[in-house]
């Protein structure tokens, strides 16, 4: 790897330009690869914010001076020590690019944050074990601000909260996994490194994403969401998605499933919606009606997984009514590269 690794993350949204920032910091010579609608916004630089739990005002950071690329031509025509995959899963799957950029970038280290529990092993058909770390997005990250006449920001732009002792974990070959960290260390994010990201992240991703379904149920709602009935339902929905993950990855849900109760939900939401710094209700509608794809897929995935473990799925199929049985999104035909 050269002194300053060179690298390429594919899609500049709020998570792409967060590590970007820890990146550039690093001393990286840094380059985005979008969708041609979005190079000319990425030309101009990225504002950016950096939350904490105790401030109530927060100034703008420029994060500018990278390249940015629109091409597989483009990509092909330079080298790169790290590819880092900063898109949804859903967009993960879409079209023949994850092939075409491999093809194009050599022997970089790829750098994969995606959250549903096959990715890593649809991954592999192009990206070499050996060659492969993954990662766990352990920060909150939106676009700026949740909704029209919010008091912060001052200006648009990308806000993002690392709480405090947060790990952002990664898992991968050691000659890999080595120049990841302490590059994302040395631009001051808390990177650490971990036996294995998927089998660590498998159970509490689980549990977000049946929460996301259920709160999405409720119309995003906290009010409704705390019902009764939609507690009980989420924690069936919770339970089953916990020990199909396990079954999965050989995690262990004994420490989580005597603590999954509808208490657990009625003590943790509200707590965590005073102590943001922002309005979560709304950011939780507003991010994840964008992701909704990726969820529906990740439902789908645990239904799919748990039948063929031969284990119950009605309690997830309850929380996401007629959903299970469709197409993934990622199944149509898309050529072009996300962004």
């Amino acid at each position: 790897m050269s002194e300053n690794p060179r690298v390429l993350l594919v899609g500049a949204g709020a998570v792409g330009q967060v590590f970007g920032k820890y990146l550039q910091a690093a001393g990286c010579e840094l380059s985005f690869l979008v969708k041609e609608k979005y190079a000319e916004e990425a030309r101009r630089g990225y504002t950016l914010y950096e939350l904490g739990l105790l401030e109530k005002d927060y100034e703008p950071v420029t994060f500018s001076g990278f390249g940015v690329l629109v091409s597989m031509r483009e990509v092909a025509a330079r080298q790169w020590d790290q590819v880092w995959l900063c898109v949804s899963s859903t967009a993960l799957r879409a079209g023949g690019w994850v092939g075409e950029l491999a093809r194009a970038t050599g022997d970089a280290t790829w750098v994969m944050l995606q959250p549903a529990l096959d990715d890593r092993e649809w991954l592999l058909q192009w990206v070499p074990e050996e060659r492969l770390v993954s990662g766990m997005i352990p920060f909150i990250s939106f676009h700026a601000p949740l909704k029209p006449g919010a008091p912060v920001p001052k200006k648009p732009g990308t806000a993002f909260l690392i709480p405090p002792l947060t790990r952002g974990p990664f898992s991968g070959p050691p000659e890999r996994l080595q120049p990841v960290v302490r590059t994302l260390r040395a631009g001051g994010y808390p990177a650490s490194r971990t036996g294995d990201v998927a089998r660590g992240a498998a159970i509490p991703t689980a549990v977000l994403t049946v929460f996301v379904q259920a709160l999405e149920a409720a119309g995003w709602s906290f009010e409704r969401f705390l019902q009764r009935d939609s507690l009980e339902r989420t924690v069936r929905a919770a339970r089953e998605a916990i020990r199909i993950a396990a079954w999965r990855t050989h995690a262990s849900a004994s420490a989580i499933l005597p603590l999954l109760r509808p208490a657990l939900f009625k003590l943790l939401l509200p707590l965590a919606a005073r102590v943001t710094p922002f309005d979560l209700e709304t950011y939780l509608k507003v991010h994840f009606t964008k992701v909704g794809e990726q969820t529906r897929l990740m439902m789908r995935t645990y239904v799919d997984l748990g039948r063929s473990a031969g284990l119950p799925v009605d309690g997830l199929q309850a929380v996401a009514p007629g959903d299970s049985g469709s197409p993934p999104a990622s199944a149509r035909p898309r050529a072009e590269h996300p962004g």
